[in-house]
């Protein structure tokens, strides 16, 4: 017999903590509304598991450390290593990895006991439930953001109505899975994989993004405040910009009719809901090593040319993705300085850890770690032997972009080199490394 527990706490961080995201410092200046921790715990024939995800655009490893510690001596290492732990990926979150001042330190010890006090109560709520499962092919609000141009080279986000694109660099799955926990005859959680960048609102003010009006959206829908988990499948290549449009898609309202339209297309799915058997649960532990990037001796000189040319201006507002491929000398000067950081301070490689979650034959959960790009999601996919495959990037581990190995040749803001950047041959690392342990 299945069990399941929730539980959620707000994690809005004070004004003035510093926002991720980024490469600017952007201290906040209020919040447009609450970010959040929300966990569903579940048990069956004694097998603990479960998952907690926050609205950040990564758990740091300041916050892995505090939790660790936390679950770890509560709970034994076991639960530890079967809740796939996760964030939304917001970009108007905390930034826990740097600038770790007092107030910002106040947040993330805030931040770590929330989620231990959401984690202790969802697993006492814990009562009998039903799993019931479906999927929809249809993700009209995410775009492939690296675009080939019309002389070869490859591009992030090249501006609205650039006449010099050629094509996307790719297709990406659009799939939505979507997985709801029963419990008296109502829907009492919901779990969403949806493939998006968190980063529509912009700015200083902290906000969910996208993903806060799509909880709140359902759960005016479902007539109930229910726990909505989005688990970020992979997007590192994936954002909100259509770039066949000449419109503003960085503001509160675009965040808003980003996450209403998720939800509506989520709440028509939901008739379309099947029982997922409540069989065996199995949960799988494995670690894959990644490789990080080595420059080679051109690549080096090569930005060190930069930081010898380029004059050392200042931007005004947010330096974004998109100031790289318009060659501000600001975004020219930080990647070139990242490059010589990587180069001179890269170690070999880093080891994450994975978990894969199975129910039966019916549904699987795999998490990676990063933000890998999509086409590691279709990798698995492919060669997933579970009806439905859940994709949880983001998780478990820190790590940075995942790109495929074509794209390091072909250039764009993702694969830029910075300290422990990953080696190209990383992504087939770690698409093997996720089979291996889900298949195990």
């Amino acid at each position: 017999m299945l069990k399941a527990g929730f539980a959620q706490e707000i994690i809005t961080p004070p004004i003035g903590v510093g926002l991720a995201g980024y490469a600017n410092k952007r201290p906040n200046r209020g919040n447009y509304d609450e970010l959040y921790v929300k966990v569903v715990a579940m048990e069956r024939d004694g097998v603990k598991f479960g998952f907690v995800s926050f609205d950040l655009c990564n758990v740091a490893q300041a916050l892995w450390d505090k939790l660790e510690k936390l679950i770890v001596d509560a709970y034994g290492r076991e639960l530890y290593d079967s809740l796939i732990i996760c964030t939304t990926h917001t970009h108007t979150g905390p930034e826990y990895r740097r600038n770790l001042d007092e107030l910002t330190l106040f947040a993330l010890e805030e931040t770590a006991q929330a989620t231990f006090r959401a984690i202790r109560r969802a697993f006492m709520n814990l009562q009998e439930a039903t799993l019931e499962s479906t999927s929809v092919y249809n993700n009209p609000y995410g775009f492939v953001r690296r675009y080939f141009m019309k002389n070869g080279t490859v591009i992030t986000n090249p501006g609205w109505r650039n006449p010099d694109i050629d094509k996307p660099e790719s297709d990406f799955d659009r799939t939505i899975n979507i997985l709801a926990v029963k419990q008296h005859g109502r829907i009492a959680a919901l779990l969403c994989n949806i493939a998006n960048h968190g980063d529509t609102v912009g700015g200083d003010i902290v906000s969910a993004d996208w993903f806060g009006h799509f909880a709140h959206q359902l759960q005016h829908e479902l007539k109930s405040g229910l726990p909505v988990l989005v688990l970020d499948d992979c997007s590192g290549d994936i954002n909100h910009f259509d770039f066949r449009q000449d419109i503003k898609q960085t503001s509160p309202a675009e965040a808003a009719r980003i996450g209403r339209g998720y939800a509506r297309i989520v709440a028509d799915a939901l008739a379309n809901l099947q029982p997922v058997a409540d069989a065996e649960v199995c949960v799988k532990v494995g670690s894959v090593t990644i490789p990080h990037r080595k420059l080679t001796a051109e690549e080096v000189a090569a930005a060190q040319h930069v930081l010898d040319t380029v004059p050392d201006i200042p931007k005004e507002g947010d330096l974004e993705s998109q100031d790289l491929a318009n060659k501000v000398p600001a975004a020219l000067r930080l990647f070139a300085q990242a490059a010589l950081n990587c180069h001179n301070q890269s170690t070999p490689s880093h080891d994450g850890r994975l978990t894969a979650i199975t129910i039966g034959k019916d549904l699987a959960f795999v998490s990676l770690p990063g933000e890998p790009f999509n086409g590691i999601t279709r990798a698995i996919r492919e060669k997933s032997p579970f009806k439905q495959t859940f994709v949880v990037t983001l998780a478990q581990s820190v790590s940075g972009y995942v790109p495929m190995k074509e794209c390091f040749e072909r250039g764009g803001y993702e694969v830029q080199p910075q300290i422990n950047s990953v080696a190209p041959d990383a992504a087939e690392a770690i698409i093997d490394a996720a089979i291996k342990n889900l298949t195990k």
